[in-house]
């Protein structure tokens, strides 16, 4: 008898998935508290009179959208949670997001039940548990869990960071990560948490970008909210100056006013998706794009105001 020479067949990676119905039904349950809100207050606005009242409806119609949109990524990342066992790593999936931790760098896992509970900084609601803690014995922790009850959760601790993950069939995981880590690393794997998709923009990690954005927005607010907060006290027929075209005084409704609060909140729409999605190529050129829109907000509310001073 002589051994074989064919190479082991390789392991194949184990997925241990959380429970995940509750907390994606509580998360699926915000977002539609938050678009039908946003229903509801949009069309108060839009059958409303032009007023600073009716400003303030749109604003929180748009908050509403902005708050479901961020409720649809986070209840899609619990709908993903998954923890796989590959050959040389256990992967966290949470949405667009992959946290990769080496086999190799796992000291020690420790069952939930044998530690105080801990108060997560984060998303904190019915199933839903990420973020990060200071646990009792095993310090800084960053928690990716569903856990109803800390029985469970298993905490992993490793020679860079600490995770809290709800894995039901604990002795199975650690069977799945003990046999890998007594095989030895095939391949070097550094600890990492790298996003993908829509996540992956560098403009989500450029500080400057994101105020740039942030400027750009509360003067388009100015703007609007401005000429819908005089707009009530013109007269409903005005005097139109144009000075570029050798003083030409016309005479028109007033609500050709309104058409300088509808250019900015476009202007803001269409160069805030060209800025971020241009900033991924060439940063200078998005950052460019994402201030100018400011800065043409600071130029039409000028405007706005010099019309609205001579009417």
């Amino acid at each position: 008898m002589h051994p074989g020479t064919r190479a082991r067949r390789p392991i194949a990676a184990v997925a241990f998935r959380p429970p995940r119905a509750l907390g994606v039904i509580v998360g699926g349950g915000f977002v539609a508290w938050a678009l039908v809100g946003a229903g509801i207050t949009a069309r108060i606005a839009a059958g409303a009179q032009v007023e600073f009242k009716t400003f303030l409806a749109w604003v929180l119609a748009a908050s509403l959208v902005l708050l479901a949109g961020a409720f649809a990524s986070w209840t899609y990342g619990l709908a993903t949670l998954s923890y796989i066992v590959e050959r040389d790593s256990l992967v966290i999936r949470w949405g667009f997001r992959r946290v990769v931790i080496p086999i190799e760098t796992i000291l020690r896992m420790v069952p939930g039940r044998t530690l105080d509970e801990a108060h997560v900084s984060g998303l904190n609601w019915w199933g839903c548990h990420v973020g990060s803690a200071d646990v009792k014995r095993i310090g800084y922790t960053l928690f990716y869990s569903t856990h109803s009850s800390p029985d469970e959760l298993l905490y992993i601790h490793t020679t860079q960071e600490s995770y809290a993950l709800t894995i039901i069939d604990q002795a199975a995981f650690a069977e799945e990560v003990q046999a890998r880590a007594a095989l030895g690393s095939v391949s070097d794997h550094v600890q990492r948490s790298a996003a993908t998709g829509i996540a992956a923009f560098p403009f989500w990690r450029d500080r400057v970008a994101i105020a740039a954005l942030a400027l750009s927005v509360a003067s388009c607010l100015a703007l609007v909210g401005y000429i819908f907060a005089r707009y009530p006290d013109l007269p409903e027929v005005v005097q139109l100056s144009f000075p570029a075209l050798g003083g030409v005084v016309r005479v028109g409704d007033k609500s050709e006013l309104l058409r300088v609060a509808y250019l900015g909140a476009g202007l803001l729409v269409v160069n805030s998706v060209l800025g971020v999605v241009v900033h991924a190529r060439e940063r200078a050129a998005g950052l460019w794009l994402l201030a100018s829109t400011g800065m043409v907000q600071l130029v039409l509310l000028a405007a706005a105001i010099v019309a609205f001073e001579r009417v």
